[in-house]
């Protein structure tokens, strides 16, 4: 009787050992599933990110003559620094053959500044490059830009034509222009022109705003916009160089479409608007809504 009940203790005890060793051993896995699932989700988090940093730009358009992109905000063009990336170091890595064998080095059309985001045209050969250097100084292109300048502007429409120089005070830095205003201190200045087509007014972090669409009628002119904006007294919002303007947390100035006619390809590429109110996290609120796209690229055109 007494073997019976010392075999059932025994058989009690070892069943809960077991269940306790049992329980230790599922929560030390659980614990390592959690730890191992989280090092594995930040890892591809940080990896994703970096990837994402990486990108300089996003193809619009591809064919044997050219090749146009949308560049993002804050990225150079080029660098001396190879250890920086750009859009050129990007363009080498994604596409090493694209180049005609007559082509040495990527040549852009036109330039885009670092803050600045939108559309930049690359020729693939001689013919495309050459072709494409006449039309933006002839006029034949056409390239819109969109952008949110501080203030309410008053006129729906205007035409700036301010030349456009060399500011001598800021060699050094950044500020590297000025308008023939400052007579003084501009040299170099060429003619520039610029039409402007009131959008929308609204509200940027509380502050009153207006949506643009800049057309310049001159080519090759260093921050023509920038500056242009300023003169008429409404500097675009986050523009640090030029205006003491609104805290954003970039330039919003985006080259949004290009009328490209060419003898080997018609090229009419447009971008997505990225100054939204959803794409501005609602930061950006409209207001007054005064032309709409695409019917304001016909009026800017007219007058």
């Amino acid at each position: 009787m007494m073997l019976v009940n010392f075999d059932e203790l025994l058989d009690k005890i070892l069943q809960f050992l077991f269940h306790q060793l049992f329980e230790k051993v599922i929560n030390f896995l659980s614990i390592i599933f959690t730890r191992f699932l989280d090092f594995l989700l930040n890892f591809i988090l940080r990896f994703s990110k970096k990837k994402k940093e990486q990108e300089t730009f996003n193809v619009l358009h591809q064919s044997s003559n050219f090749l146009i992109v949308n560049k993002k905000h804050d990225v150079l063009l080029n660098s001396n620094d190879k250890s920086k990336i750009t859009v050129t170091s990007q363009l080498k890595k994604m596409f090493p053959d694209i180049l005609s064998p007559e082509i040495s080095d990527f040549f852009f059309a036109h330039r885009l500044d670092f803050a600045t985001s939108g559309i930049l045209c690359i020729p693939l050969n001689r013919k495309a490059c050459q072709e494409v250097w006449e039309n933006f100084e002839t006029k034949y292109t056409k390239f819109y830009f969109i952008a949110i300048v501080s203030g309410h502007i008053e006129s729906e429409m205007e035409i700036i034509d301010i030349d456009i120089g060399d500011d001598t005070r800021y060699k050094d830095t950044s500020k590297k222009m000025c308008s023939f205003r400052e007579k003084m201190f501009c040299k170099n200045a060429r003619r520039s022109i610029t039409k402007i087509l009131v959008l929308e007014k609204g509200y940027f972090n509380d502050r009153p705003v207006t949506k643009v669409l800049l057309l310049p009628l001159t080519a090759n002119r260093r921050h023509q916009l920038r500056i242009h904006c300023l003169e008429i007294g409404h500097a675009i919002v986050g523009d640090y160089t030029y205006g003491k303007c609104l805290s954003s947390p970039r330039l919003f100035l985006h080259a949004f479409r290009l009328v490209l006619p060419t003898t080997m390809e018609n090229i009419d590429l447009q971008t997505d608007d990225p100054f939204t109110e959803r794409k501005l996290k609602y930061k950006y609120k409209r207001g007054m809504i005064f032309n709409e796209i695409p019917s304001a690229f016909d009026l800017i055109d007219s007058f």
